[in-house]
Order: C-alpha cells, then structure tokens, then sequence
C-alpha cells in the first residue's frame, strides 16, 4: 500500500487518489521495465487515453480499462517520471 501511495502521490490531492490506491493493491501486479527507441511514446499510443472510455478501441485500457481509478495498467508518462517510479517499484 505504501508503494501505491508513493506511485501515485502526485494525485493524493485528487478526489480519486483512495480509489485507485485501493484498485491498485486489492490484488498482485506485474511489474516490468521496457527498453527501446522511444519506449515511454511508444508504450503511451500502446496503453490509450488515462480514461479508458476516452481510449481508442484496440488499445489495452480501451479493450480492459473500466474507468479512471481501475485502470488495469501504469505507464510513466516521461523520462523523469520513469526515474521516481522505477525507484519505487524496484527499489535497490
């Protein structure tokens, strides 16, 4: 839960930040780092829209997203992101 909370601090001022918290941990996860030629783009077009009713069809969270807080799939948004959140799930 605490990783969860970390994860998704910068929206622990929003009203769905307890929903997701609790989305995100009611069950186990898989974690990976992918590498490659635009990695972070290309995994965003991947993943769709963050509201998985705005996601195009054939898109993960357009296919399995059932909202905004269950979400079904995380992807850091930039490098920088990638740098917090990697740090957070796969600590040293």
């Amino acid at each position: 839960r605490g990783e969860a909370e970390e994860l998704y601090g910068p929206h622990s001022n929003k009203a769905f930040f307890r929903d997701l918290v609790d989305f995100v941990t009611s069950g186990p996860i898989v974690a990976a780092i992918l590498e490659g030629d635009s990695a972070i783009g290309v995994v965003r077009r991947m993943i769709g829209a963050t509201k998985s009713f705005e996601a195009d069809p054939g898109s993960i969270r357009g296919d399995y997203g059932l909202g905004i807080t269950d979400n079904v799939i995380h992807a850091s948004d930039s490098q920088d992101s990638f740098k917090t959140e990697s740090t957070i799930i796969f600590p040293d």
